[in-house]
C-alpha cells in the first residue's frame, strides 16, 4: 500500500492528506467537497497485487440520511441508476469503484463526482422522481407480465386517440385495459376514458394503478372507483397482485 499512497500524493501534487484508518484501509483527505462545503469521504484499500478499491464505507448515504430519506421505490431506483450509470458497485451502503495505477487519478475524480451527485439527491426535482413511476411500470409489465400479451398506448375506440389506454392485456377474449395514475389530471383522464368505453359498448375490464392513491382528492377517488373494475393503490401493490388477477381472468 505504501507505493500506491506515494503515487496518490504525487498525482495530487501533495494536496492530499492520507490517514490509515484500519490495516490496509486509508482515508484520502482531498480538497473535493459536497455542495454544502463538507469534504467528500473517500478511502482506498487493496484488492490484489494490481487492483485497488475506492470506497466510502457507507458515509455518503449516511450523510444524505440526515436530511433526505431513501424511503420510496422511486428514490431507490434513482440511487441505483446513479450507481449503475457511473459503473460503481454498492453493497450494504458501501459504494465502491475498482481502480489501478494508470486510471487512479481519473477514477478518484469520477467517484467523488458521483458521491457529490448522490449527496445532492434531495435537490432533485419532484418531476424526475415522479416520471420514474411510468418507467418502472413499463419495465415491470414488459418483463414480468409479457405472457399476457401486453400492448402499450392502445386505442379501444380507433378514432379517439385522446382517450387511449396506457396498456392492454389479453388473458382471454376480453381485454384488460390499464391506466397508470400519478396525479389528478391522469386520474380524470382515466375516468373520462372508461366512461367513453362504456358508452361505446366495449367489452373490457378496466384497471388503474396509482402512484399514491391517498394523495388524490376524495371526489377523484370516488369517480375512479365507480368506473374501473380494479384499483391498485401503489406500484408495489400492482407488482404483488397483477399476475394473480390476470390469472383469474383466464
Amino acid at each position: 500500500m505504501e507505493e500506491i499512497i506515494n503515487y496518490i500524493k504525487q498525482d495530487f501534487n501533495g494536496r492530499v492528506s492520507i490517514k490509515q484508518k484500519r490495516p490496509d484501509i486509508y482515508q484520502l483527505l482531498l480538497p473535493i467537497y459536497h455542495e454544502d462545503g463538507d469534504m467528500i469521504d473517500l478511502f482506498i484499500t487493496q484488492i490484489d497485487d494490481n487492483k485497488y478499491a475506492l470506497c466510502d464505507y457507507g458515509l455518503t448515504l449516511q450523510r444524505l440520511s440526515y436530511s433526505y430519506d431513501i424511503d420510496t421505490e422511486n428514490k431507490e431506483s434513482i440511487l441505483q441508476k446513479i450507481i449503475s450509470e457511473n459503473s460503481l458497485s454498492e453493497q450494504e451502503g458501501n459504494i465502491c469503484l475498482e481502480t489501478k495505477y494508470d486510471t487512479l487519478f481519473t477514477d478518484i475524480m469520477h467517484i467523488t463526482q458521483a458521491y457529490a451527485k448522490i449527496g445532492s439527491m434531495r435537490y432533485f426535482k419532484r418531476e424526475i422522481i415522479e416520471n420514474l413511476f411510468f418507467e418502472m411500470l413499463d419495465e415491470y409489465i414488459f418483463s414480468d407480465l409479457k405472457d399476457f400479451s401486453p400492448k402499450k398506448k392502445v386505442m379501444p375506440i380507433p378514432e379517439r386517440d385522446d382517450i387511449e389506454a396506457d396498456y392492454s392485456f389479453q388473458p382471454n377474449g376480453k381485454p384488460v385495459y390499464l391506466f397508470g395514475v400519478k396525479d389528478v389530471a391522469k386520474a380524470r383522464l382515466a375516468t373520462l376514458s372508461y366512461q367513453a368505453y362504456l358508452l361505446g359498448n366495449i367489452k373490457y375490464h378496466g384497471w388503474v394503478v396509482t402512484e399514491n392513491f391517498e394523495a388524490l382528492p376524495r371526489k377523484d377517488k370516488l369517480r375512479l372507483t365507480n368506473v374501473c373494475d380494479k384499483q391498485f393503490t401503489s406500484l408495489d401493490e400492482f407488482k404483488m397482485n397483477a399476475r394473480p388477477f390476470l390469472e383469474k381472468e383466464r
